[in-house]
Parts: C-alpha cells; sequence; structure tokens
C-alpha cells in the first residue's frame, strides 16, 4: 500500500470520526495534521484530544498456528504508534481517547486513554477488536480444549463516546 493510500484511508477515519461525534450532539472538529491526536471534541466546555486508527479491513491471523488447525481468527488489529513507520510511542499526556475505525464496516471503537494503559504504565501498542459480523470459533489450546469464543472485545461494543 503507498503511503499516499494511506494517507487517504487515515483521513478517511478522521472524517468518519468528526460525523459520528456530530451525530451524537458533540462538537467535534479536525485538528492540524503533525500533532498527536486528529480530532477535538468539546464537551462541556473541555477540550479532550482523540487520536485515530483506520484500517480498510479486517485480517486474518493465525493461520499457520499448529493449533489452530488451519483455521485463522478475523479481527480488526490497530496499532497505536504514530509517526513516520509508527515509531512513536502514543503518550498518555498526548491523547485522552482512541478512536479506532473499521472503514468497511463503518464502524468505530472510542476507548479512553486511560483504559489502554498496561501494567509497565505504558499504552498498550496494538488493539484488536472482534466484529459482531462473524461468529467466533474461540481459542484452542496445545491440549485441544476450546474456550468460549467470548474473549476479546466487539467493535460495536465501543460505538458511543464514552464521557
Amino acid at each position: 500500500m503507498s503511503l499516499s493510500n494511506e494517507l487517504q484511508i487515515g483521513k478517511a477515519g478522521e472524517h468518519l470520526v468528526c460525523a459520528d461525534l456530530i451525530l451524537q450532539g458533540y462538537n467535534a472538529f479536525l485538528a492540524d495534521q503533525g500533532l498527536p491526536y486528529d480530532v477535538l471534541i468539546d464537551i462541556r466546555g473541555k477540550i479532550k484530544r482523540i487520536a485515530v486508527k483506520s484500517t480498510q479491513k479486517i485480517k486474518s491471523f493465525g493461520i499457520n498456528d499448529p493449533k489452530r488447525k488451519g483455521k485463522a481468527v478475523n479481527i480488526y488489529r490497530f496499532g497505536t504508534r504514530r509517526g513516520k513507520l509508527g515509531k512513536v510511542r502514543a503518550r498518555e499526556k498526548d491523547v485522552d481517547y482512541f478512536a479506532f475505525v473499521a472503514l468497511d464496516i463503518k464502524k468505530i471503537a472510542y476507548v479512553p486513554i486511560k483504559n489502554m494503559i498496561v501494567r509497565t504504565g505504558k499504552i498498550k501498542q496494538t488493539m484488536d477488536f472482534k466484529t459482531k459480523n462473524i461468529k467466533y470459533q474461540g481459542r484452542i489450546y496445545s491440549t485441544g480444549k476450546v474456550r468460549s469464543p467470548e474473549w476479546g472485545k466487539y467493535l460495536e461494543d465501543y460505538g458511543k463516546f464514552p464521557i
């Protein structure tokens, strides 16, 4: 995928987030380029910063995992790093929320930054979401036991902006 196409995908996600927030009743607007956030939202007179991460489509992972017996898990995977080649780690002081956008189904997951901090005190580098459009098998352990498919997060469960 060319850099130009990636920029267009990112721009589409930013515009979709802005429109979605406005339709939810918020004042939202696009931020300038080069900032660690992409959209600003006014919540009761306070400005909050949203970093937008977008993907065009769902991806298959784990197809070569022998425990999965050739069955891939289809998820939306998002990286939280920013900058050229994704080298800059997201920081809590720069962003208040992340908006993860699946362009193919026009769904957005809004997650507060405080919910993305791992034990090390840093921001989680990758977020995975399932979609309710797919029936998931569940995790297969090396023993062959299958865990309930209820693990993980559904993109559709995060569509309302959390105040």
